[in-house]
């Protein structure tokens, strides 16, 4: 019955006219169900955001629709998926007065456009505990460079604040990619603008890939979710694809006075400079919600809760607050070398294809605080950019430096480089951090740090 009138809720929308099918439907205020054959856990009541019509409240037919293994689209599991287009122009206004049409960014004179569904906040489940999933396919030709942003999944409260969590198309790697931005929710920064006060670059939010470029493109990808909701630091989200464990956080979770939302479709940037036509359609399938892994039940999809749940891994992203930056005092004490080395990479191999010496500074550390004595000369890292990088202690031996680095470019860029003892010298210290990916060219650029005594 709920598959016949998940197909029912979509027909009716649908807009007649003398010739047949006008090419538009009416979603404004409709609570959509999804089929049994796609969606199974949540209370199915679900929101089309945000291409209505200023004037006629239509929205384009082909925004959203479920589709059939028989008709030759793809399918996960069963006989249909659902199946999302954005075409170029494709913006509207929400029933709350929201204009996707309106610049974002000044800057970049970014839009929006998107065609995405969002459970009903009313039925949210997100609360506690809880596991689900979802199966995303992007075909071969799934155009992902030429937008601001290209947003597929997101975890966001129904109010003003930031996204907590959201997967992209990295603009630089081209790979799918977790954002996380609940460091948006800490007191020292819950008043920050969500377009330009609180972004990626901050210290305490954190971006990585999850699916490379080269293997994201045409087939189906699992995608598994554990997420413990609170605003406190003793939540987490885990997160395995194909049935593999590829993200680890652990820190705040719950946005601060709204309701956590559970979103899919195509939400995209475009700028002045996005191509005129720029087409892009996504198929889900095998959306899935419980308060435990067991209850989602993934045999059918080929994974088992024991290996899931057994599954570690070595990095894991933790928030960092400004309560603990005050504890993470540097265990070293005395005068030493810092050696800042450029290091370019092959993506596809990791082998170094460039490596040279910027500048090597010299540095006291007493009582945790690191004050240069002698800053070396360089045209690459300016002075008073590195004078503010961290310096924290991560464990007992691990070492955490971050800043903004001007590497040579219109604006600064932030880095991250966490330090091992070298095994050979366990007083001298190296890291590696990543500060650009050319996914073109298989090429990645890098600063080294090394850490060692003078003497």
């Amino acid at each position: 019955m709920k598959k016949l009138l998940g197909i029912l809720v979509l027909g009716l929308a649908l807009t007649f006219s003398s010739n047949g099918i006008s090419g538009e439907m009416n979603v404004f205020k409709k609570k959509i169900k999804l089929p049994e054959d796609i969606m199974q856990g949540y209370k199915n009541v679900w929101n089309f955001c945000c291409n209505f019509d200023p004037e006629t409240r239509l929205t384009p037919d082909y925004a959203f629709k479920i589709v059939n293994k028989s008709d030759g689209h793809p399918v996960r599991l069963g006989e249909q998926s659902l199946r999302f287009e954005v075409r170029r122009g494709d913006c509207g206004v929400s029933p709350g007065g929201y204009d996707d049409c309106a610049i974002k960014n000044p800057e970049i004179g970014m839009t929006s456009e998107r065609h995405e569904l969002s459970l009903d906040p009313e039925v949210s489940p997100f609360k506690k505990v809880t596991w689900n999933t979802y199966s995303i396919f992007l075909p071969e030709d799934f155009p992902r460079s030429g937008f601001e942003h290209v947003t597929m999944g997101q975890f966001h409260g129904d109010g003003d604040l930031s996204v907590a969590f959201n997967w992209n198309i990295g603009t630089d790697t081209m790979g799918y990619e977790v954002q996380r931005r609940t460091a948006c929710f800490l007191p020292e920064h819950i008043d920050l603008d969500i377009q330009t006060g609180c972004s990626m670059t901050m210290a305490q939010n954190n971006y990585e890939d999850v699916i490379s470029k080269d293997n994201l493109l045409g087939k189906w990808h699992d995608i598994v979710f554990n997420v413990k909701w609170t605003k406190k630091q003793t939540g987490y989200l885990k997160q395995w694809i194909n049935g593999k464990l590829v993200y680890h956080y652990q820190g705040n979770t719950d946005t601060p006075g709204e309701t956590e939302q559970f979103q899919i479709g195509i939400y995209r940037g475009p700028t002045p400079k996005t191509p005129k036509e720029a087409t892009q359609i996504a198929y889900y399938d095998q959306i899935r919600f419980a308060k435990s892994c067991k209850k989602l039940k993934l045999e059918d999809l080929g994974y088992s809760c024991e290996d899931l749940e057994s599954q570690t891994i070595d990095k894991i992203d933790k928030m960092i607050t400004t309560k603990m930056l005050k504890s993470m005092k540097l265990s070293l004490t005395g005068k030493y070398q810092l050696k800042w080395v450029w290091v370019d990479k092959n993506t596809k191999t990791n082998k170094v294809i460039k490596k040279k010496t910027i500048v090597t500074d010299i540095v006291s550390i007493k009582k945790g605080k690191v004050t240069f004595d002698k800053l070396g000369s360089s045209k690459v890292i300016s002075d008073k950019y590195r004078k503010k990088v961290e310096f924290l202690q991560l464990g007992e031996e691990e070492i955490l430096v971050q800043g903004e680095l001007d590497l040579d470019t219109k604006s600064a860029d932030f880095v991250k480089i966490i330090l091992k003892p070298d095994p050979d010298n366990k007083q001298k210290y190296i890291g590696i951090g990543e500060i650009f990916k050319d996914s073109n060219k298989d090429k990645s650029e890098n600063i080294k740090l090394i850490i060692q005594p003078t003497n």
